[in-house]
């Protein structure tokens, strides 16, 4: 795992340096910027949220509730970002034969991300921290704050490619309540892309690796968002998460698929 991430260290090394050597005054003719940003600057976000409900031999119920903000100024760009996820199970009981009901997950968390423009814009200095808490996951919290520089390789209209690198420090708390804190490097890349006027593709990747050998992390985004109504959307979304040292007999990857309604504003 060690290797892997810093051959990805290496790539996004070499594209910062391609882009930093390649970047002017002005943008290129072929890239068409966002519109000009006022004072106040822009406010852009979403709410997506997720329902299940089963009865019969199974008989479960989940709620999936996610909320991203971005607050566009002319020399920052603010990202905050909110996670939750609760579902409960009626489970039989053998020796008694009733059912009552359990949490089988639990999780929430949230981030926030402030980048300071530099050059025209493309480049940034930015601040990053996060927190998650998962009760059933292989690890119970984990918690970082970074530092780094981050390059928008490329930008024409809503569409962008941005990739972020830096230090920071991380804490995690495994299933089994040990603690891990020390140094972390942490590697980002952000795609949104417009499929068609009512359809987008959103790709994220966040990878943390422990610069003392412990737990480092990758996590995958995937999601297509296409539009019902004005500002209603449905949302498809494919999350993978890599853990290089759980504990004990937990899997090391875990993912998720689902599908929510979204309303942006």
């Amino acid at each position: 795992m060690a290797d892997f991430f810093k051959s990805v260290s290496v790539m996004l090394g070499l594209c910062l340096l391609t882009a930093q050597a390649n970047e002017s005054d002005s943008l290129p003719d072929i890239e068409e910027p966002l519109q000009p940003i006022g004072f106040f600057g822009t406010v852009t976000g979403d709410v997506e949220l997720g329902f299940l409900w089963a009865s019969g031999n199974t008989d479960s119920f989940a709620i999936r509730a996610n909320s991203e903000l971005v607050h566009e100024l002319e020399y920052f760009r603010n990202r905050y970002q909110v996670q939750s996820m609760l579902q409960k199970n009626n489970i039989l009981n053998a020796s008694s034969g009733e059912k009552s009901k359990v949490t089988t997950a639990s999780r929430y968390g949230f981030s926030g991300q402030s980048n300071y423009k530099i050059v025209t814009g493309r480049q940034t200095i930015f601040g990053r921290g996060a927190f998650l808490r998962d009760k059933f996951g292989a690890f119970k919290e984990q918690a970082s704050l970074v530092v780094g520089y981050g390059n928008r390789l490329y930008e024409k209209q809503t569409d962008y490619v941005d990739i972020e690198t830096g230090p920071g420090f991380g804490h995690q708390k495994s299933a089994a309540g040990n603690t891990n804190t020390g140094l972390i490097w942490y590697l980002a890349a952000n795609i949104d892309y417009q499929l068609t006027s009512s359809s987008k593709f959103r790709q994220t990747l966040e990878s943390t690796m422990s610069m003392n050998g412990e737990n480092s992390t990758l996590l995958s985004r995937s999601s297509i968002t296409a539009k019902i109504a004005d500002s209603l959307s449905m949302r498809f979304n494919f999350i993978v998460k890599y853990n290089s040292r759980p504990e004990g007999a937990l899997e090391s990857t875990d993912s998720e698929t689902s599908a929510s309604l979204v309303y942006t504003f």
